[in-house]
């Protein structure tokens, strides 16, 4: 892999797991085998936790353009940062649990972490309350 590329679920963190209701989603209503990310980090009972998905040598199922499936490691924070703020604790577990491991695991340079907005232009994705800046101040 070449890239880590960061989502948002663009729903309500509801603080409780609902990692696995987004999969059932993806796996009912979009027919996909998984769901689409190899990574989330979401609010449950107050603690920011780090969820797998698929596993990282899979493709992924959430950015298709210029063939991101299968070049990036995909992130989804759970939560609607078109509204809100991204809480200070998510993105610290991004960063400490996820981010600089694969970084480190697959030989990833800091330029190539990327939004999905940047490949799928129609989309605001991880949201606009969330930026780059926020994630490589803490690298």
């Amino acid at each position: 892999k070449t890239h880590i590329m960061i989502h948002h679920s663009l729903t309500k963190d509801t603080q409780t797991v609902s990692w696995g209701a987004i999969q059932t989603y993806h796996i009912s209503e979009r027919n996909w085998d998984d769901i689409g990310y190899h990574w989330g980090v979401e609010n449950a009972y107050g603690n920011f936790l780090a969820m797998l998905g698929r596993q990282e040598y899979e493709p992924a199922a959430a950015c298709y353009q210029d063939g991101m499936n299968r070049k990036a490691i995909h992130i989804c924070c759970v939560g609607n940062f078109d509204e809100q703020k991204v809480p200070d604790g998510m993105l610290t577990v991004l960063m400490k649990r996820l981010i600089k491991p694969i970084m480190e695991r697959h030989d990833i340079h800091r330029d190539n972490i990327v939004f999905h907005r940047e490949y799928a232009e129609y989309k605001s994705c991880p949201g606009n309350n969330f930026t780059k800046e926020m994630l490589l101040e803490r690298l």
